[in-house]
Formats: C-alpha cells, sequence, structure tokens
C-alpha cells in the first residue's frame, strides 16, 4: 500500500452508483483499484453503476484492460464515461464486457450515461 498515486470517490444517487476515479492511475495498482472499486459495487447493492474517469490521469494497456473487463465482477449495468480522446477503445471496452456477459457502455456525455443507466 502507499504506492496508489489514485483517489476514487462515490455517491449513490437516483439509484445509480457514480464512482469517480481521479490523480494517477499507475499500473501496479490495477488489481487494488478493482478490488475498491468491487468493493464499493457489492457494499451499495445497486445494480447500476457509473465509473467516471474523465479526470483520471492514465490508463491501462489493452492487456491490463482486458482482464480487467474479463474479470468476474458484481454483475451490473455500467455506464464507463471517459474523455472524447480516449473514445477509441470504446468498442473494445463493450465488445469485451459483451463477451464476459457483462452491461457495459462508453460515454463520453455524462448525462447520456445517467439516462443509459435510468432506462435500464
Amino acid at each position: 500500500m502507499g504506492r496508489n498515486k489514485y483517489q476514487i470517490s462515490f455517491s449513490v444517487n437516483d439509484g445509480i452508483l457514480e464512482i469517480i476515479l481521479t490523480e494517477e492511475f499507475v499500473s501496479s495498482s490495477l488489481e487494488e483499484l478493482q478490488n475498491e472499486v468491487a468493493d464499493i459495487i457489492e457494499a451499495k447493492g445497486v445494480k447500476n453503476v457509473l465509473v467516471d474517469v474523465r479526470a483520471f490521469n492514465g490508463r491501462a494497456n489493452i492487456i491490463e484492460t482486458y482482464a480487467s473487463v474479463r474479470r468476474p465482477l458484481p454483475k451490473v449495468n455500467t455506464a464507463f464515461v471517459d474523455t472524447p480522446e480516449n473514445k477509441d477503445i470504446a468498442s473494445f471496452l463493450e465488445d469485451t464486457a459483451q463477451n464476459a456477459g457483462r452491461s457495459l457502455k462508453h460515454f463520453t456525455d455524462i448525462d447520456k450515461a445517467r439516462t443509459w443507466l435510468k432506462s435500464k
């Protein structure tokens, strides 16, 4: 511990668990970050989760992203909100999640993400 450079904040609004990741992604912290997020989801017991990484510096590489999406987590509908610059990974995330039996959709607009989750 102590090497983490990321920050997690969360709240539940209208039945949607909103998780905001800020600061800096460090590859060596990926498993710990995943565990923290999974613990938050399980503790809140919600089915709709919005993960906002727009203020998160750095990203996992393709292999780490694949492992992350394929990892068994609570079955929830996930809206992943990122900056337009990272939109090129959107279809990879969505396809990988779908192949793993998970519901994940990539957004660059947080209001559209909330609307999608409310429709679930």
